[in-house]
């Protein structure tokens, strides 16, 4: 113990009696471990956000498809109703039809995305109705003209919000038909802003399927898509639930014509996007991190030149190899790791400001700031390990005629 307390202390005394050529070594460091601390930060705060921001754009839903390439079954609606019976505690499951066209109102002509459902589809955006009331299973019986839209596109056709009962005219593929307004969504989440930043305004119109298929010929016996509709916690069991009802239906169990996907699945699939981005950035990180070390090896090797007497006189006296290489290392060491001390303060700081700047949370792991503080050390010994064998490998003789 009192040998590691006295190596300590000689790379302490090296390292501050070179305090230009110390800051200038660290440099590398601190940059290298600021870099990393503020991209995973950043990379945390920005999974979290877009996470929670499209969870907020969008509900909780899973998607049941057929591949009319693989087999000539189609879902009916009797696979809706069966659904149902399953599955009492769902939200509700809806056809997937949807059509572009465009909708005029006494303001102007705009851009629209129709889609056509049950009225379970009110389930598929989390901006609730705040107006009017959501189209009902009797208007889609009968097949009844009615719509629901944003507050947003309200303002955009009417210029009022105060829409309700208002008609507006749809055209898709050429066919124009009459539809009363009956609910207003509130207003889209920044997310959605964003998402349609720079585009031309679309609207985005929600009306029953079955008057959709009568409007412009679409077929509505028979879908290539269903939506299912249930709370977070249950939705990937109940969506695995509703593709083995149809697959004992149409005698699909185990063709890979039959595919269900839930928004838990897709959850998963932007985790391990926003995860391959993260490490792309950490990589990049880490090359500042092997520079800092070379320059570190560059400046022990210089240091071991210049004590070049000193070590012949200390091995002339006694002292072995595995000492001398040990008190290097520890002066390696110890600089890369006050280099990583400054640069994780200064990554964090560097986090605080950037997320703070472009609106994320800044969150900052116990994990990254260790590992940070560790992987200092080890580039340390790493690079260390060159100058500090050549320092303890030459012979006394030699050392000291130079």
């Amino acid at each position: 113990m009192g040998k590691i307390s006295e190596y300590l202390k000689s790379a302490i005394k090296q390292i501050v009696g070179n305090g230009y050529r110390t800051v200038m070594t660290m440099l590398g460091i601190v940059i290298g471990i600021a870099a990393v601390i503020a991209v995973v930060s950043l990379g945390n705060g920005m999974s979290a956000y877009v996470k929670n921001s499209l969870n907020d754009l969008a509900g909780n839903y899973g998607i049941i498809s057929i591949n009319t390439a693989k087999t000539a079954e189609r879902l009916t609606r009797d696979d809706m109703e069966n659904i149902q019976e399953v599955l009492p505690d769902a939200k509700g499951v809806s056809p997937n039809l949807s059509v572009y066209g465009n909708v005029k109102g006494r303001k102007k002509t705009v851009n629209a995305g129709i889609s056509g459902g049950s009225p379970a589809l009110e389930y598929s955006l989390s901006n609730g109705i705040v107006k009017g009331s959501y189209f009902t299973q009797q208007q889609v019986d009968s097949g009844s003209r009615v719509c629901v839209m944003l507050l947003d596109d309200a303002k955009e056709l009417f210029g009022t919000e105060d829409a309700i009962g208002f008609d507006v005219e749809i055209t898709v593929w050429g066919k124009t038909s009459t539809y009363t307004i009956v609910g207003l969504r509130d207003h889209m989440n920044d997310m959605y802003q964003f998402l349609m930043a720079g585009q031309d305004y679309n609207a985005q119109i929600e009306v029953p399927y079955t008057a959709l298929g009568a409007d412009y010929d679409i077929n509505t016996e028979n879908f290539d898509q269903l939506i299912l509709f249930d709370e977070q916690d249950t939705l990937s069991e109940s969506v695995e639930v509703a593709k083995d009802v149809i697959a004992n239906a149409h005698n699909l169990r185990g063709s890979s014509a039959l595919t269900a996907q839930s928004m838990a699945d897709f959850s998963d699939q932007l985790d391990q996007i926003l995860g391959y981005a993260s490490k792309f950035l950490i990589l990049v990180s880490v090359i500042s991190l092997i520079v800092g070390g070379i320059g570190v090896m560059n400046i022990m090797l210089v240091s071991v030149t210049e004590r070049t007497r000193e070590i012949g006189i200390r091995k002339s006296i006694g002292a072995s190899t595995g000492a001398i290489m040990t008190q290097f290392l520890a002066e390696a060491a110890i600089l890369t790791f006050l280099g990583g001390i400054v640069g994780i303060i200064l990554g964090i700081l560097a986090a605080y400001i950037i997320c703070s700047a472009i609106g994320f949370d800044v969150i900052i792991t116990p994990t990254s700031v260790i590992g940070a503080a560790v992987f200092s050390v080890m580039i340390g010994l790493f690079f260390g390990i060159y100058p500090a064998r050549k320092a303890a490998t030459m012979k006394p003789i030699d050392a000291l005629r130079l």
